[in-house]
């Protein structure tokens, strides 16, 4: 399974975010850098929005700007965290022989899920949870956002760390 399309981003949460993290705030250098933001954190969440009121403005992110040989890097990413979704997510029903098989074959494919709106669905709701945890009226300053923005991102980091180690003990790393 390829992403091989144009991301349509019709949440009007893309709005905002075009508005106040990239155009006036310059938080963000282009709206790519926030999607894939916004996907890790739905991903790592495995939660996703696909059901809400339409922005009457879609924005696009390119299939050009992620399969350009400039951006490898990021159509690696991409790439990634398709393959991630796919192979962990609960929110799509799909057999271990389907998941394996659609992150790892490129010419593998279902009619039922598309690459683009399956990481949609995810950035989706990345990004409602950016702007629940940030105060991103118009009044605020680059400082503050950053700082909220920093906070929020951190409070992400950890936040399996003690319940991926807690069962681990030193008999099973030396086995």
């Amino acid at each position: 399974m390829n992403l091989n399309s144009d991301l349509i981003l019709t949440h009007p949460l893309w709005d905002r975010a075009e508005t106040e993290l990239i155009d006036t705030k310059h938080i963000f250098a282009r709206l790519v850098d926030i999607f894939v933001i916004a996907c890790a954190i739905g991903i790592q969440s495995d939660k996703t929005i696909t059901e809400f009121e339409q922005s009457n403005q879609a924005r696009t992110i390119g299939r050009n700007t992620i399969s350009n040989l400039a951006n490898q890097d990021l159509r690696d990413l991409m790439d990634f965290m398709l393959q991630n979704a796919v192979l962990t997510s609960k929110t799509i029903n799909l057999s271990n022989d389907d998941r394996i098989r659609l992150a790892f074959d490129p010419e593998y494919s279902l009619p039922k899920l598309s690459p683009a709106a399956f990481l949609i669905g995810f950035a989706n709701y990345g990004i409602s949870e950016i702007f629940n945890k940030i105060d991103s009226s118009e009044n605020i300053n680059n400082i503050v956002l950053v700082n909220e923005l920093n906070n929020y991102f951190s409070s992400l980091e950890l936040k399996n760390f003690d319940e991926i180690f807690n069962g681990i003990t030193l008999e099973e790393l030396n086995a």
